[in-house]
């Protein structure tokens, strides 16, 4: 009866997060929706800022191997495209790009393989060091060209990566793989692999200012895809053989002092439960070394996704991102615009990454010789596409792309909604909300937007559109009554709708310090002699000056710090073609490079965010090295502003993640045996508690515990169960202070209310369903 009843559960999880509408009728701080308003709402979205996850880095490709393809073009190809894809203003504003570190050389044995398949030609990517010991830096021209020009229209997060080592350090000189899906790097060449990975690193960042933030060894090594004679770059690698080559390459970082501005990622699996199979398989000195976790999400459950946040982002500390998706072709270009949304929706509300990277930039690229990727206008493999003339175009997918890389910028924070079809993102520096919202089905929809938990909002909404006929058109602005406002969703849409003037101090809300703040007391920047400082605008500085003013030096050696006490900080900063790099580092630990050059000048730019830091106060300090990118023309860091976590917040629930595998010190009511804990359904890590009410037994479960101080209390929960008539709530001294109704049959989903309560008081957290056949789970239950 379980295994069934279970088996139901996931499918309608399935269902709603292809598109079912969720109605959320609650109490407390959620949306209570007028009879007016039910009249024409066909569902309601409640954005809960209270729940945030990782910060965004940004959007992004790999860069294998459309890269190759498009550097090769001709300039009024080449710059047209690169306009597109990576100008914020022009284009979509694509930020983040995978560097495919190539594997070809004389010595290729296979290199007539792999330009019979795939893209042909643009495949065979050409290394750096094609004989051992003997460095060509003239080599893959096309693709660095790409990501120059990206750089100059304000790309900034780059990263290396592998498909196979150069041929000359496999067993077989072959570089699509090794017979029998067995490994192909040699055993006798880790360290000369690890030397190769840094020395690119190394040279990227000193001669040519392209800072690759992190080198991830490997591409998708354990599924068994790439052998001998293949028709593209790859290489098996086990999970014993990726540990070593995680602590070699660490290791080789840390020697060559590459480590300052390149740190190591790993596993870049083909799907999440792969990666996560991967990782914890590493020991701690691997996963020491590892700044960051990739995975790709071909495959791996929503599960899979929810244990990498929880267990390897959250626990272990390390900055989540999807590396790799795409799929081949769909209905029609507007219905891969829809996939697309639905892939990203599905990975940032579950693994919550801070960069989401589609495989490639462009596909279906033809070649003199007529050799082409083989793709469509309704693929989803590349984002611009090419017709049979090679004339570049542009499909739905690529302003479906834009609908959340155009606007959720790197810096806004991802928090949570009460919907599977909205993405949401706040940055509280430019008060700014983002909210994207996919319809996938064939009729029109009225969705109202409750920003109710927000302190305040501003008047009206923009939206931007993409549709069968629209391509991320701006539309008619939509008022905002009551912070709340109604949008009709067009079939098979996303929508984009940025509202301003958006502030919140609630549970979670960050503390901002401007670069003016100054002082030697928490959130003021203490600064050391020789900074210079502006304020008032600045000599009326058109980049965006977070509150008008930044501060900056060019002396070696000069010091800002920061003394705060919070969960983590950010340091935004002005970026400009004049800037130098800076080292940051917290508590007097390893410092980190920060490099503030950009092609053009812009403010209140995110330039560094800390790892996860423990309770307590810390100090961040901010050093002039003196040293500048390659590319700029002066020495000086300049800052604008910091951003603060709080410090993190005390759950007062014991076992309030039923991870002891009991039930206490919850307590089971009314039909107590009806009640108990479960390892069939959790929401996270192994366990979920349930109530299995009948239609003759109603069953609750609650804890008690006493008020520790006189304030507002916040009490959060994911519930799920397929009755819709189950509650979850507070009571105060006996009295009920909060009731909220748990959607039936759309799977987990996020409830949050407030309520105060005096110190003394008891409270009583609780869940209860009503005497109806069927299930109810609840899991990682909080009261701050």
């Amino acid at each position: 009866m379980k295994v069934i009843r279970h088996h139901g559960r996931r499918r309608l999880q399935t269902l709603a997060r292809l598109g079912a509408l969720t109605l959320i009728i609650a109490a407390g701080t959620l949306l209570s929706i007028s009879n007016e308003q039910k009249a024409y709402a066909d569902y309601s979205v409640t954005v809960y800022p209270s729940q945030q996850f990782q910060t965004i880095q940004g959007w992004g490709t790999s860069m294998a191997w459309w890269a190759n393809w498009a550097g090769s073009l001709n300039d009024s190809q080449r710059i047209p495209l690169a306009d597109k894809l990576f100008d914020p203003n022009s284009g979509i504003g694509l930020n983040v790009l995978r560097y495919n570190f190539g594997a070809d050389g004389p010595g290729n044995v296979c290199h007539n393989s792999i330009a019979n398949g795939k893209a042909g030609i643009y495949t065979n990517i050409p290394t750096y060091e094609p004989t051992s010991g003997s460095y060509d830096w003239t080599q893959d021209a096309n693709q660095r060209w790409v990501l120059q020009a990206a750089q100059a229209r304000g790309a900034n997060v780059f990263e290396g990566f592998v498909n196979s080592p150069p041929a000359w350090m496999t067993t077989n000189n072959c570089t699509s793989g090794a017979s029998g899906n067995s490994e192909n790097l040699s055993s006798s060449h880790y360290d000369d692999y690890a030397s190769y990975l840094s020395t690119i690193a190394q040279h990227f960042h000193d001669t040519w200012g392209l800072t690759l933030q992190t080198i991830e060894p490997f591409n998708e090594p354990t599924p068994g895809y790439w052998n001998y004679n293949g028709d593209q770059e790859g290489t098996n690698v086990s999970t014993s053989t990726q540990n070593t080559i995680v602590n070699k390459l660490g290791a080789k970082l840390d020697q060559t002092g590459a480590s300052a501005y390149s740190q190591v990622s790993a596993p870049d699996d083909t799907s999440v439960d792969r990666s996560n199979n991967d990782y914890n398989s590493y020991d701690s000195s691997a996963k020491g070394y590892m700044a960051q976790y990739n995975t790709h999400t071909y495959g791996g459950s929503t599960g899979d996704r929810d244990y990498a946040y929880n267990n390897i982002g959250q626990a272990g500390n390390k900055r989540l991102w999807m590396s790799e998706w795409g799929t081949g072709a769909q209905s029609s270009p507007i219905a891969a615009g829809i996939t697309l949304s639905q892939e990203i929706l599905t990975d940032e509300q579950h693994l919550h990454p801070s960069s989401w990277v589609i495989w490639q930039a462009a596909d279906n690229y033809f070649s003199s010789g007529g050799s082409g990727n083989g793709g469509s206008i309704n693929d989803l493999w590349g984002l611009a596409s090419t017709d049979s003339n090679g004339n570049i175009i542009y499909p739905s997918r690529y302003y479906a792309m834009g609908n959340y890389s155009k606007f959720a910028r790197p810096g806004y924070k991802m928090i949570g909604n009460s919907d599977s079809n909205t993405f949401s993102a706040y940055d509280a520096g430019s008060q700014t909300l983002v909210l994207v919202s996919t319809n996938s089905s064939s009729s029109s929809t009225n969705v109202t937007y409750n920003l109710s938990n927000f302190n305040s909002v501003g008047s009206s909404a923009t939206p931007y559109q993409t549709t069968a006929s629209q391509n991320l058109a701006q539309i008619a602005n939509v008022s905002i009554t009551n912070s709340a406002f109604t949008s009709t969703l067009p079939a098979q849409s996303i929508t984009t709708f940025v509202v301003h003037n958006v502030a919140y101090s609630g549970s979670g809300g960050v503390t901002e310090v401007d670069d003016s703040v100054q002082g030697t007391g928490l959130n003021q920047f203490n600064y050391s002699a020789n900074w210079g400082h502006c304020t008032g605008g600045c000599g009326n500085d058109t980049s965006g000056l977070y509150n008008g003013s930044n501060s900056w030096s060019g002396t070696a050696g000069a010091t800002a710090s920061v003394q705060f006490n919070g969960s983590r900080i950010r340091l935004f900063g002005v970026k400009d073609s004049n800037e130098g790099i800076a080292t940051v580092s917290i508590d007097g630990g390893t410092a980190r490079e920060v490099d503030f050059y950009a092609a053009h000048r812009a403010g209140n730019q995110l330039m560094w965010e800390s790892p996860q830091l423990s309770s307590g106060a810390h100090t961040l300090k901010i050093t002039v090295t003196g040293r500048k990118n390659p590319q700029s023309s002066n020495v000086w860091p300049a800052l604008d502003r910091v951003e603060i976590d709080p410090p993190a917040a005390t759950n007062l629930l014991s076992n309030a993640g039923f991870e002891s595998g009991n039930l206490p010190p919850w307590s089971g009511e009314l039909h107590p045996s009806l009640a108990g804990v479960e390892t069939n359904y959790p929401h996270s890590g192994t366990y979920d508690a349930y109530l299995h009410p009948t239609s003759s037994s109603d069953v609750g479960m609650f804890q008690t515990i006493t008020a520790p101080a006189t304030r507002t209390y916040t009490l959060t929960a994911y519930a799920a169960n397929n009755t819709g008539n189950v509650q979850f709530g507070a009571d105060v001294n006996g009295t009920q202070v909060r009731n909220l109704s748990i959607t039936g049959n759309v799977g987990y989903q996020f409830y949050s209310t407030t309520f105060s309560a005096t110190a003394g008081q008891s409270i009583k957290v609780w869940y209860y369903a009503h005497a109806i056949n069927g299930w109810a789970t609840i899991d990682d239950v909080s009261l701050t």
